[in-house]
């Protein structure tokens, strides 16, 4: 379920905006459990951070089921993010897991503490990103035209392998009136569980944000996040 609450709402300037600064935005989703409707709503906010092209991005999911916060602070250069500073907590069903994660790039690596280890670090990928900016990157790959992303993340002592495709188009009846969306899949390397899914509907008209997106762990338990609003 991790995947369904964190990884699917994002957003940055289309088109020929992509090399300019960061757009601040706000949005706001609802999450669906097997189609059901649930009191989770998640909020996704963009702001500039002190620095020359600095940013924070904060994602938050709080209800009495559930809370979750996923936090990153980057620089942002011509669609290039390099993460200093990731940070995930995530608490419900039973389940707790925290992660903070310095990035340091001369050389690239990295200082993580979570709440079983304690701190430890590693060497990174000079390419390694977190797994919010990551997805701000893949958008960027996307608004140019190209239909296939592949990423690396560092998310507390593992190095992750992704791959997104652009598998198809559709049109939705969403809060914010019809779009024509892309359909990307998201792929996981060495993923064993066949039934697993992720798919992310981008819109190109609204700076393509995510405004849908499904997660399919298992056949008995789907998540869906639905954009309810977004403004600058």
């Amino acid at each position: 379920m991790r995947a369904a609450l964190l990884a699917l709402a994002l957003a940055l300037p289309g088109g020929a905006a992509l090399a300019e600064p960061l757009a601040p935005f706000a949005a706001e989703y609802r999450i669906h459990v097997n189609k059901i409707p649930t009191p989770i709503k998640a909020t996704l906010v963009l702001e500039p951070a002190p620095g020359a092209d600095q940013y924070r991005m904060l994602f938050e999911a709080d209800s009495f089921m559930l809370t979750n916060t996923e936090e990153s602070r980057f620089e942002w250069n011509d669609c290039k993010p390099r993460t200093e500073r990731y940070v995930h907590e995530f608490q419900g069903f039973g389940k707790h897991r925290y992660h903070h994660t310095d990035f340091s790039w001369s050389p690239p690596r990295v200082v993580n503490s979570d709440n079983k280890e304690g701190k430890e670090s590693f060497d990174i990928p000079a390419d390694a990103l977190d797994e919010l900016t990551m997805l701000l990157r893949a958008r960027c790959v996307f608004a140019t035209g190209d239909k296939e992303y592949t990423a690396t993340s560092v998310y507390g002592d593992r190095i992750r392998q992704h791959h997104f495709i652009v598998i198809d188009r559709e049109t939705l009846d969403t809060p914010m009136g019809e779009l024509d969306t892309l359909i990307v899949e998201k792929r996981r390397k060495g993923d064993r569980k066949k039934k697993r899914r992720t798919l992310f509907w981008v819109a190109p008209a609204k700076d393509y944000m995510v405004v849908k997106a499904r997660h399919i762990e298992s056949t008995l338990l789907r998540g869906e996040l639905i954009m309810i609003d977004y403004g600058n």
